[in-house]
């Protein structure tokens, strides 16, 4: 791994790391002393390579390429990790009556597909001790109306965690993830901020806010927590929209 990973006491793998949650996972990853290999694909990683030349390199890799991908996990199988943070994602809305298929397969083959050969190659090069965080979200618990692929995707995340969990335990490794709710992000809409309203703590979350999760999942603070999933959303899915619209009647 030469001079520069000798120097480093630990080494993350970020998938998504350019932008929103990613990006401020990296920057938390990097201030708590990580070299992080990330990966991006369309955003600009220039800002992030000159804050941080000596921890952080980028490989450039579109997820729904299954091309791009084998040829990714060869990159990766180079390295040994402490933490991997898949976080890669992709949401793109849907017409129900005329439903482009290309959306399913290419959410599923970035969200999960993506997260499953990466976890499966990865087993010889996560160092014992070592954790992986998988980003979900609060959409893989319930159904939707336009972005079907996506919660689908998310919900077999969730599961696939916790099989994860039960066969990297052994071998010293953690598997959990987080599952954001509405955050301040470029997936941030006017209805999202019109739900925060309805939230106990009435507010998008921070991607700053994720990443301190993330750290903490990381931590010898977490390490008997594994197959589990934090939800980060400010208490909005405790909320029912009639029993609230009911409270203020």
């Amino acid at each position: 791994m030469g001079k520069l990973l000798d120097e480093i006491q630990k080494v993350a793998l970020v998938t998504g790391a350019s932008r929103g949650i990613g990006k401020a996972i990296t920057e938390a990853l990097v201030s708590s002393g990580y070299f992080v290999l990330g990966t991006y694909n369309r955003s600009s990683v220039s800002q992030l390579k000159k804050r941080y030349p000596k921890s952080i390199k980028f490989l450039k890799v579109d997820f729904k390429s299954k091309s791009q991908l084998t040829s990714f996990i060869k990159k990766i199988n180079e390295y040994n990790f402490d933490l991997v943070v898949n976080n890669a994602g992709m949401f793109e809305g849907e017409n129900f009556e005329h439903y482009d298929r290309n959306i399913w397969y290419d959410t599923f083959q970035v969200n999960l597909n993506a997260v499953f050969e990466i976890c499966l190659s990865l087993q010889d090069n996560i160092n014992s001790g070592g954790c992986i965080i998988n980003m979900a979200s609060t959409d893989g618990y319930q159904g939707s109306f336009a972005s079907m692929a996506y919660s689908a995707s998310k919900a077999a995340l969730l599961n696939f965690t916790k099989s994860l969990a039960n066969n990297y335990g052994p071998m010293g490794v953690r598997v959990n993830s987080i599952s954001p709710g509405w955050i301040n992000t470029s997936m941030a809409t006017d209805a999202s901020y019109e739900a925060a309203s309805l939230s106990p703590l009435g507010r998008n979350g921070r991607p700053e806010e994720v990443a301190s999760s993330v750290l903490w999942l990381c931590s010898e603070s977490a390490k008997f927590v594994t197959g589990a999933d934090i939800r980060i959303d400010g208490g909005y899915t405790n909320v029912d929209y009639i029993m609230r619209k009911e409270s203020e009647s």
